[in-house]
């Protein structure tokens, strides 16, 4: 049986936006979670600017719709303050790309990239 995606899994995964990582600077904060080995992975890579997400890139690993989660949070992210960002759940994604129940689970580890990268910004922070 084919998997059914939803049109926003579809775009995304077919048209990523904000692929790849921001080189190490001062303003960039990154946050990661998953494993290769455990068939997901998401890094994000921020810009920071004052209390502001600038920027927003992302590398996944994983079915077609842990790419496309990837890509959607990279857009959904810029402009979020801190606790904006602390506050993110998966919830907003699952609603948006429609995710499968049995694929739930990857957007739980897309919570834990939103939180390191989150922690990784409290560290930023003087």
């Amino acid at each position: 049986m084919e998997p059914e995606y939803s049109p926003a899994v579809v775009d995304h995964f077919g048209q990523p936006r904000n692929s790849g990582r921001f080189e190490a600077d001062e303003a960039v904060i990154r946050g990661a979670a998953g494993s290769v080995g455990q068939g997901t992975m998401f890094a994000l890579s921020a810009r920071v600017a004052g209390d502001r997400i600038e920027a927003v890139r992302f590398e996944a690993y994983g079915c077609p719709h842990c790419i496309a989660a990837g890509s959607w949070l990279s857009e959904r992210l810029v402009g979020l303050s801190q606790q904006e960002l602390r506050a993110w759940t998966w919830r907003d994604a699952d609603q948006a790309l429609r995710f499968p129940m049995e694929k739930r689970g990857r957007l739980l580890i897309l919570v834990d990239a939103v939180r390191a990268l989150s922690e990784a910004w409290g560290r930023l922070i003087p």
